[in-house]
């Protein structure tokens, strides 16, 4: 029975990478009176490569979604200083298939009392495109968002875009300065 894969690949943060393989069988692939297939692990790590699109094998969307955390810091902003505690993410989400992105989106979240705590002034999510040679060829800036928010940071989303081989990311950006990274890689 004929097998299609999906590779997605997420690299969260600059430290760690991941590589998942999930695999269904498509609704063609086995006559009606044929037993059931027993069920294959949603997510097994592999180091092969993506099946090429075929008849068999039609393109598949492929997403991907991760969370960094964002470390414990200090700014001023308003000539007050202020803490964020351990505790946020960064999280982000790609939709798509081969080079072209559908829908991307990022933000910022806390968890247990960080959502009270942290306060988040002066912000920006920029995406990031790089190539396989990781040279960044594109950055999509979003608003400033001048005001404060108390445990959140609001969410950026872009829509259709082709784009080069190689990586996109989400950068979380407080008062000029580079807080948090996620990336995930695209491949045709």
């Amino acid at each position: 029975m004929p097998i299609s894969k999906t590779l997605i690949t997420a690299a969260v943060g600059a430290t760690a990478s991941a590589a998942v393989l999930a695999l269904a069988a498509p609704a063609s692939a086995a006559p009606a009176s044929a037993a059931p297939t027993p069920a294959v692990p949603a997510a097994v790590v592999d180091a092969g490569q993506p099946a090429t699109e075929t008849d068999e094998n039609p393109p598949v969307l492929r997403s991907a979604a991760g969370s960094t955390a964002i470390g414990a810091f200090t700014y001023s902003a308003g000539g007050l200083t202020i803490k964020v505690p351990a505790g946020c993410f960064l999280t982000h989400a790609v939709s798509g298939k081969g080079l072209k992105i559908n829908s991307q989106r990022a933000g910022v979240d806390c968890v247990g009392p960080m959502a009270i705590a942290a306060k988040f002034c002066n912000t920006r999510i920029e995406f990031h495109y790089a190539d396989t040679n990781n040279k960044t060829y594109r950055i999509d800036k979003g608003p400033l968002n001048g005001s404060c928010k108390t445990g959140t940071v609001p969410m950026l989303s872009k829509g259709a875009k082709t784009v080069k081989a190689g990586k996109t990311c989400a950068q979380l950006w407080i008062n000029g300065q580079r807080k948090a990274v996620q990336c995930h890689y695209i491949t045709k």
